[in-house]
């Protein structure tokens, strides 16, 4: 019984009470993947929180490349909330692959960096090839990695027990 009782300690201790998670994409214009026939005017991210501003620092950022390319003019970079957008200036552009690549802070200090792609006059099916599909960082969430812990302390508990039963 004492083991038990440690064993529900060590569980209540393993859980997070509060996870605080990384501000993630609510929305990006123009869609990840869309295929377009005309340049937007603008870009944008919009994200579940609003984004960190400090004076006289570039934080948050979001540029423009032809796919594995340089980046392109864009003008008029700026946070509203908890979105982050940048006009496109008139032009001809060239057919292919464009992706929007931001780096943010939110609000609450947590940093996110990541890209997507869109296609102008011609298909996105090629955009994926060697590209690191979304939220593939490799990480575990906390939460799953408390209940894996949970659940093995709980199996070696039964297993003790009933080696404990059989003598």
């Amino acid at each position: 019984m004492k083991l038990l009782r440690i064993l529900g300690i060590f569980a209540i201790l393993l859980v997070p009470v509060n996870a605080n998670a990384h501000a993630g994409v609510v929305s990006t214009s123009p869609e990840r993947a869309q295929e377009l026939t005309a340049m937007p005017s603008e870009i944008s991210v919009t994200f579940s929180e609003d984004l960190l501003l400090i004076d006289g620092q570039d934080v948050n950022t979001i540029s423009l490349t032809l796919f594995a390319g340089e980046p392109l003019d864009i003008t008029d970079m700026k946070v509203d909330g908890a979105t982050i957008s940048a006009k496109i200036p008139e032009g001809a552009y060239q057919s292919g692959i464009y992706e929007v690549n931001y780096k943010v802070v939110s609000a609450d200090g947590h940093k996110v960096s990541d890209s997507y792609t869109f296609s102008l006059n011609a298909p996105t099916l090629y955009a994926a090839e060697g590209a690191v599909e979304e939220n593939e960082s490799g990480v575990i969430p906390l939460p799953i990695v408390g209940a894996i812990v949970i659940v093995v302390i709980l199996g070696g508990f039964f297993a003790l027990r009933a080696r404990n039963r059989k003598r």
